[in-house]
Order: structure tokens, then sequence, then C-alpha cells
């Protein structure tokens, strides 16, 4: 490849952790040839794709734990296949980070030995946030909307069934989890509302 074919600035981001806090530090700055792909890229099993985009680079340390910035916008590498000894080609999905902060609930009693509920902070993190359906379920005297989401976590935060995750001012229950793969957990989450 010649030297003029990596034509876009990128940045090589890694995961951070300091006390329960996970966030995107960046590694190192490097020159890509970035190529938009027009299929959907299926970064979650159980979730919808999203956008998909191709660089090729130079060879370097990269996992798939890592991530890159590419033109502000949040690429989740979901493949790295080694190009000629001497690059590298990256797939990933365009899908910015959303703020994340999960809550463990914890069952104690009060000061007259009544069960009471608490609930603890296990993390503050960047997930990934796209859709899994819509189910309407008819109750009794009104009707709920509940809406399935699947949460993309990096493989280091780790969630329990039951825990509560807030997305902006939303708070969503854990339903279903899925951790078996190398590089990410991927959650099930729901938020129910009364229609």
């Amino acid at each position: 490849m010649q030297a003029g074919t990596f034509d876009h600035p990128a940045t090589i981001l890694e995961l951070s952790q300091q006390g329960d806090i996970y966030e995107w530090k960046e590694l190192g700055s490097l020159w890509v040839k970035a190529e938009p792909q027009s299929k959907t890229n299926l970064f979650s099993k159980v979730g919808l794709g999203q956008k998909s985009i191709r660089f090729t680079m130079r060879k370097r340390p990269l996992t798939l734990h890592d991530a890159i910035r590419w033109q502000g916008r949040h690429c989740f590498l979901t493949d790295i296949k080694e190009i000629d000894r001497m690059y590298l080609e990256v797939t990933a999905a365009l899908i910015d980070p959303v703020p994340c902060i999960a809550f463990h609930t914890d069952q104690t009693l009060d000061a007259l030995n009544r069960p009471a509920f608490q609930d603890t902070r296990i993390a503050a993190f960047p997930g990934f946030l796209t859709e899994k359906y819509l189910g309407f379920e008819q109750k009794e005297i009104h009707a709920e909307t509940q809406t399935t989401y699947v949460l993309v976590t990096p493989k280091a935060v780790v969630l329990q069934s039951g825990d509560l995750v807030q997305i902006g001012n939303d708070f969503y229950n854990v339903k279903i989890i899925h951790i078996l793969d190398e590089y990410k957990n991927e959650y099930e989450i729901t938020i129910g509302r009364d229609t």
C-alpha cells in the first residue's frame, strides 16, 4: 500500500478503570484508510445491527477490547485481520456509547426489623444500546408497553439479573444475560410504562 492511502486521522481507545468508573481513554493516534460498508454490522448477537465501517492501518497492537474514534464517532471493533504482515483490516460498528450507571438492590432490615431495600451503585460505564423488540401486554385495569433493549458492555462490566441500569433519566431492569462472548457482555434490559 502507498503512504497516501492512509488519509484519515483516527484515535485508538482503551477501556480504563478507576474504582467503579470505566471510561474510554486515548491510547494513541494514527492514520487509516476508512471505507464505510453497505451491509449492517451485527455487533450484538441479540440486538439490531448498526452501520459498518472498515479501516485499513499499519500493524500495531490492537484487540477487540479496544475501540477507534473516527470523525468524532465511536467505532465498536468487531473483527481484526492481518494483511501482508504489515497491515491490519479492522471492521467496526458505528455506534456511540451512552453513559450508564448500574445498581444492585440488596434486601436488608430496617430499625424495626422489617424488610427494606437498598440500591448499591456497582459501576459507571459506557454502554451501547440497541433495540430488540417492542411488546404490548393488556393488564386488567390498564395497558402497559414494555420496551426491551440490548445493552452491550465492555467485558469488564458484569451485571446480574435484577440489577438496575440508569441511562439518562430512565431506569431499566436487567432481565436476560449473555456473557459467553470473549470481548463483550450483552444484557436484555426492559423499561415498562403505563399507557
